[in-house]
């Protein structure tokens, strides 16, 4: 995909050809009517703007579209192609894009999430909205859930992360007890020296455990609020396969005002452990072939083998059989005309 320098990224023919080629894109041809900055005062990934055009369709539509490095773009591609159906609502539909490996340059075009109000790390959250976004990561995670990590192919990005080794971690306390005094006091500190020892082995246990699609940079600034409370992540050009625990202790990093003023980590961790992890099977979309869980052979599979293509109909070892008597069927030319409903 050739993606056009600077402006000419907005022009209207070229925004129609990129979005018509998606079979998410519903409004046909556009004639761009205005094009905004968002996002420049928040921890975004790239340059984002808000596109404001004319449907061929009728009537005025808004989207997204960000600029980001090549490889970011074809990774957020990766995740919405696996998930982004199956988790319409807690994450912006993805209407397409593409990258120029030559350029390292590539284009994502975005739902505009709205009306929603846009999270701060700074400001932090209120209790129900931190507990609204760990809901939705457990979503998120519930819907590429699996018990090892070789489970994905072995093509999907992989969460890496290593200790800092014991002089690199002496340097950053040092100065972080310079720069915060009030809040790294010695005791604190203290505390905190002997914590590369401890990395390694948590490393170790975080990999052996589930594994899921992880956002890997889940904070505050990610997040848009909706007027309903629910919370909409944005921005998965870092995502991969890896620990669901690191994006819960990511959320809510820092210190209490981070997240939320009065919510403590054991609450949030609480409210995750309690989403049900059928959330995902409740909608009536199917989930991506690649991310279906397969129960025994496929179709394919047991007419090869000799077996009958389809699973037969009846009871089964997974499904119990009705004690109510199948109705029988009855033909209407059998029934005495002064009998017939009309």
């Amino acid at each position: 995909m050739k993606v056009p320098a600077d402006e000419a990224v907005f022009d209207s023919a070229w925004l129609s050809r990129g979005l018509l080629a998606s079979p998410n894109w519903r409004h046909g041809h556009l004639e761009v009517v205005s094009t905004a900055r968002i996002g420049v005062e928040y921890g975004l990934s790239g340059r984002t703007h808000r596109v404001v055009a004319e449907s061929e369709r009728g009537g005025r539509v808004s989207f997204v579209v960000k600029e980001e490095k090549a490889d970011a773009v074809e990774r957020e591609l990766l995740f919405h192609r696996e998930l982004g159906e199956a988790l319409l609502g807690s994450v912006p539909e993805c209407y397409g894009g593409g990258s120029d490996p030559e350029l390292d340059r590539g284009l994502l075009f975005l739902e505009d999430v709205a009306p929603a109000e846009q999270g701060d790390v700074l400001r932090g959250c209120t209790d129900e909205r931190a507990e609204a976004l760990v809901r939705v990561l457990a979503r998120i995670h519930a819907a590429g859930w699996r018990e090892r990590e070789d489970a994905f192919p072995s093509t999907f990005p992989r969460w890496s992360m290593r200790p800092l080794d014991r002089d690199q971690w002496k340097d950053r306390l040092a100065r972080a007890v310079e720069r915060y005094p009030t809040i790294v006091t010695p005791d604190f500190s203290a505390r905190l020296d002997d914590l590369p020892h401890k990395i390694p082995r948590t490393l170790t246990e975080l990999r052996a455990g589930p594994t899921s699609w992880i956002h890997v940079d889940a904070h505050l600034d990610n997040v848009l609020w909706r007027p309903d409370g629910s919370a909409v992540l944005l921005d998965w050009c870092g995502a991969a396969m890896g620990p669901p625990a690191v994006d819960l202790a990511l959320s809510h990093r820092g210190d209490r005002r981070g997240v939320a003023p009065g919510a403590s980590g054991s609450a949030l961790v609480c409210v995750f452990a309690r989403a049900p992890p059928r959330w995902v099977r409740c909608k009536r979309r199917r989930l991506p072939s690649s991310t279906r869980p397969r129960v025994g052979p496929s179709p394919t599979e047991r007419y090869r083998m000799g077996g009958p293509a389809a699973r037969p109909r009846g009871r089964t070892p997974h499904r119990r059989a009705s004690r109510e008597p199948a109705p029988q069927r009855v033909r209407m030319d059998r029934i005495p005309r002064g009998h017939r409903v009309r």
